[in-house]
Parts: C-alpha cells; structure tokens; sequence
C-alpha cells in the first residue's frame, strides 16, 4: 500500500523532536497512544532511542483490573487494537459461527478418533506426544496435576492447579492430530468461524494456527509467553475461564539481552521471577480475548462442566506499532527470537546493516534521502511502523525522527551483553513515583 502524503503541516512539528518529544506530540494529537492524555515514559536504553510508555498508560487499565471492553466491535476497531497491541475483550465473539456454542462433548463426538495430549506429562510423555484421543473415556471430566504442580502453586497460590487437555490443530503438517478426513473436516470449520469483526483472508492463518485447550472445572495453562510475531485470539466456544495476563517484562539499561533462540518465559517460570500480571478478568462463553505477542498469559477453568477455547494467530493486521512502541523489550527477550528480524526490517526498510549511518544527524540524512527515493510508498507494516501519531500518513518529518530513533535503539541493544537469562524488571509501578523507585536487577541472573 502507499503512504499518502500529509496535505498539510499538523500543528505540532515533529522534524526538530528528538524521539522522546515526538512521542509526546504524537499523543497530544490524539494519535497511536490515543487519548490525548501527555504520555508517561520509562527510562530509556539511550538518550534518542525509541521511548517505551509506561504500561498502564499504553494499554489502560490497572493492575488486577480488565482491560477494555467491546460488544460486537466494526472490523476498524478491532484491527486498530490489534495494529497498536493492545488487549481486548470481545462480547459476542463466536456468534453466527461455525462452530458457536461447541461444547468438550460435541469435539469428541464429531472428532472422536483426533488425537491430543494433557499438557506437563513430561514424566509419560517426555516428548509431547498426541498418546490421547478425543473420543477416550473420561477426559471431559478429569482433573490430574501436572509436573511440578506444587511448586508452581508454592510460587504462586493463583498458578492453575490442574492439567488442560490440549488438541495441537497447528500441528497437522507433522501428521500428528489425526486423519485426512479430521483435518479437513477442522478446516472447514474454522475457516467458517472467522468473526464478523476479522478480515476473512484471516482463514488460512487462523488454522494453521489453532489450538484447543479443554479441561474441567481447576484446569488451566500455566503462566508462559509464546513465541508467536502475529496477535492471538482466544474464543471460549463453551464454558468459562479466568485469564491473568500481563506485558513482556521490562528489562532495564544493564539487563543483558537474549541469546538467539534462548527460551525464558517457558511454562511456569515467571512465577518464580515474581509475576505481576496488568490484568485479571473472566471471559465467558462466546467471549474472545485479543492479545499481542510476547504478552505472558496464565488461563484456569472456572465453570463447572468441560471448557473449551480455540486459541489462535492471524496474519492481518500486523501489530507493527505495538513493536516500535516497546521496540526496547520486545528486541531483547529470546522468546521473540522469530519476530527480531522483522522488527529490524521494518525499522531499516532493508537497508543493510553496513550501510547503517553512523550518528543521529547521518542517520536523519540518509532517512530523508531514503523517503524521497521511497516516494513514499511503504507496505502497511511500514507504514504503521513509521506513523508516530497514527493518522493514516507518514510524513517526512515522522519518518526521519522514527528512522534516526530505531537506529539508536538498535544500537544500544546491540550493546547490551547476551546472556542466557536477561535480568527482567517485573514491576508495572510508575518510576517516576518516588516511592515506586527500585534498584535494577543483577545482568544475567537467574530465574
């Protein structure tokens, strides 16, 4: 898609902002950030790098509270969160679907001979094997402890007690969830339950992407963060659950950053890293959940019977601004490993690397030269990448100050020492609030 051009200079100019200032504009304006509202900011890797907002500014809300609300949203609305990352519950979800309205039972009638697994069975099931099917007897009702129950409830009381059942629809290129005839027939299905508010090119990444997680009353997945670079809907189809869900942790100037590849947010471990989800809420039958990626989340059954949630990834929109927004964390953490080298691509449209300018007053040079070759035409990743207020046009000005505070921020990440285990900051308190004031982790250390 083409960038259109600004048809008039906006009230406040941004070409002689530094990053910080221009975020500041950008939400006097009423953009990306939203409300208008002068932003709270995070200290910062470097001095022009790329701001990160406070938390609780950025995404709403307050800690134990639910996030935003909407009943039936137009597709604008809901690709607008999903561009900017941020989490939605959605009423109203599955209605005129396919598959509204189905329970644990209907699954295992209509899919008896697809195959599943319980989840943290590592001791009978060290390689996460599919050893159930969906027709066994007893399932729907059991109630089991996975690995290391205990110490996760030690960590944290909340922690879900017992073990879901999880049916890995994702997983049927490797030939593992059932017959030809089941993994079409699950096609069919999904590809007619993509919600009224979702572009329906939707339907090939909502099923190649598709899980279903089910289990009675005191079943839930642990707290854990997905590698997944596309925002995640999960619709409860039958049933009840509450949802503890929270941001990629802050990790500070001196936190280290990942190695390539290095998991650290796996089942259950941000419990013992101290864990202070943003939000707290339950989402009920026919209700959807949209978050974006890297956002750690921890579900459990509530209702008395078998819930069951379909969980999964779509391609449009790309949450691009949700990844400049926390450009500093998200770059950093080693769960996100798959989604680096978009970040770096939009951020450099292309550029190579050795091609990088050196120095903030280079960098604004070679991004102005670069816009006019450009003529202004970005994708539409880029162009929400580069679009510092959000109003649909990237101008020369944004796309300068935006180039010039990617490089920085890269830069400094890069600076950053690797280690296995990069020392999060798990607080969503205010820094700016002297009694929120604490001293940074130790690199490197161990969760």
């Amino acid at each position: 898609s083409r960038a259109p051009a600004a048809a008039a200079a906006p009230p406040v100019a941004l070409a002689a902002m530094p990053a910080r200032a221009a975020l500041a504009a950008a939400a006097a304006l009423g953009g990306a950030l939203g409300s208008g509202e002068e932003p709270r900011l995070l200290p910062s890797l470097c001095e022009g790098c790329l701001p990160e907002p406070l938390e609780s500014w950025h995404f709403g809300g307050s800690p134990g509270g639910e996030p935003r609300r909407l009943k039936s949203p137009s597709r604008k609305d809901f690709e607008e969160a999903a561009r900017s990352g941020h989490v939605l519950i959605i009423e109203n979800a599955s209605a005129g679907t396919a598959m509204e309205g189905w329970s644990c039972a209907r699954l295992a009638q209509e899919f008896p001979e697809a195959r599943m697994r319980r989840e943290y069975d590592w001791v009978t099931n060290p390689e996460d094997s599919n050893l159930l099917t969906l027709g066994s007897a007893g399932w729907i009702s059991k109630a089991e402890s996975g690995e290391d129950a205990s110490e996760r409830l030690r960590q944290d009381p909340k922690a879900p007690p017992f073990a879901p059942f999880y049916w890995g629809v994702r997983e049927h290129r490797q030939g593992d969830i059932g017959s030809r005839k089941v993994v079409q027939r699950i096609r069919e299905l999904i590809s007619d339950s993509v919600p009224a508010f979702m572009d329906p090119g939707n339907a090939d990444s909502l099923f190649d992407n598709a899980e279903f997680w089910m289990g009675a009353k005191g079943t839930g997945a642990r707290a854990h963060m997905d590698s997944h670079c596309i925002s995640t809907l999960s619709v409860v189809l039958s049933g009840e659950r509450r949802w503890r869900i929270g941001p990629v942790p802050r990790l500070p100037r001196g936190a280290g950053r990942s190695r390539p590849e290095e998991v650290v947010f796996d089942d259950g471990v941000a419990y013992k890293a101290g864990w202070k989800p943003l939000f707290e809420f339950t989402v009920r039958e026919g209700e959807a959940v949209l978050f974006p990626p890297g956002w750690i989340h921890e579900t459990l059954n509530t209702a008395q019977g078998c819930t069951v949630a379909l969980t999964t990834q779509f391609d449009t929109p790309r949450p691009a601004r949700y990844y400049r927004t926390f450009y500093q964390r998200l770059r950093r953490v080693g769960d996100l490993h798959p989604c680096w080298g978009q970040m770096v691509r939009w951020g450099s449209l292309g550029v190579p690397k050795k091609q990088w300018p050196s120095g903030p007053a280079a960098a604004r040079a070679q991004a102005s030269k670069l816009f006019q070759r450009r003529n202004g035409t970005l994708s539409s990743e880029e162009l929400d990448f580069f679009d510092a207020d959000a109003d649909g046009v990237v101008t020369e000005a944004e796309f300068v100050e935006t180039f010039a505070g990617w490089l920085e921020t890269e830069r400094a990440v890069q600076k950053e020492r690797p280690v296995q285990m990069p020392a999060p900051d798990m607080s969503l308190d205010d820094p700016s609030s002297t009694s929120a004031a604490r001293p940074a982790g130790k690199a490197g250390g161990e969760l």
